[in-house]
């Protein structure tokens, strides 16, 4: 569904950049039940926001949650298919590259690298060929460090004056958006040592401020939820299922990251294409390859050979 969702957006994104206000205005004359509000205009397969007029949102709320399924997608395409880079992978990667989005392209790095690594490509290999041009782009392309020092330094300033904003947006009924790092930074200021254990999926019940903030770094909202144990377990079977379908540590830590990196991003570790990692590894059987059929026979062999003596 990812698939066809991703090249079903490509289309439609560019249809947003030729002609963005004619977009909008058909999304209103629509007027699907709370499809459009404030310069966002929802299809229910595609999302345009003013806002970001020039990046891709696809079926999701906003560009970076689009990047959130897209490298999933790809991630899973990849590791089920004996990373075979196919049409199906080519597509979401040209979806991946049109959200713009800075926590995509992060992610999206490290699954270059698992790709190179899972084909056979030595690491030094990878690193003097791949790595060089990774940091060009990350050094020159604006929305990539430049964006996440900008971001820091301004959560930074926030969570400064937190209380103040605070204040502000319950005087006007409104709800305070707090970035990556202000989002994990106020989780551990107001949870303490309880992100350890976590206070359940009613957490903004138990602490009714969190209500009126609009949080966006989805490892630590996880941890206020069930708690490092949790993220811990959780992190577990997607280690597991990465482990079964990769026989490699390595890429197995490849595919973790990827998932720490989207989930830092975006508050969507509690959905299913995130939680059914916890059963993924019980119903998935690994493409099984003529090198591993071949060992297992030569492996029978021996075990009959052994017996017989």
């Amino acid at each position: 569904m990812i698939f066809q969702l991703a090249i079903l957006s490509l289309p439609l994104y560019c249809l947003q950049l030729i002609a963005g206000d004619q977009l909008y205005a058909f999304g209103k004359f629509l007027n699907l039940p709370h499809a459009h509000f404030n310069g966002y205009v929802n299809f229910l397969v595609f999302t345009y926001i003013k806002q970001h007029h020039i990046r891709n949102a696809g079926f999701s709320w906003e560009p970076g949650a689009f990047g959130f399924f897209l490298n999933l997608g790809l991630l899973l395409h990849l590791v089920t298919n004996n990373f075979n880079f196919d049409k199906r992978a080519k597509w979401i990667m040209l979806a991946i590259v049109t959200t713009l989005s800075t926590t995509t392209y992060v992610a999206f790095a490290f699954i270059i690298l698992l790709y190179f690594r899972g084909r056979g490509a030595k690491l030094m290999t990878v690193l003097l060929f791949v790595a060089p041009i990774l940091c060009v782009l990350a050094a020159t392309v604006p929305f990539m460090l430049d964006k996440i020092v900008v971001i820091y330094n301004k959560d930074m300033d926030d969570m400064k004056n937190i209380q103040t904003l605070s204040d502000w947006y319950v005087q006007h009924d409104e709800t305070m958006p707090l970035n990556r790092f202000a989002s994990g930074l106020y989780l551990i200021r107001l949870f303490g040592y309880n992100l350890i254990w976590g206070v359940s999926n009613i957490y903004n019940r138990v602490l009714p401020i969190l209500k009126s903030l609009n949080l966006s770094n989805g490892i630590f909202v996880v941890m206020a939820q069930f708690g490092a144990v949790g993220l811990t377990f959780l992190l577990h079977k997607c280690y597991v299922f990465f482990k079964q379908h990769t026989r490699s540590i390595e890429l197995s830590i490849y595919g973790l990251l990827v998932i720490l990196i989207c989930g830092f991003g975006e508050c969507i570790f509690v959905t299913s294409i995130i939680l059914c990692f916890l059963f993924f590894y019980h119903y998935t059987i690994p493409n099984i390859t003529e090198e591993d059929s071949l060992f297992d026979e030569n492996r029978l062999t021996n075990n009959r050979l052994a017996l017989v003596d």
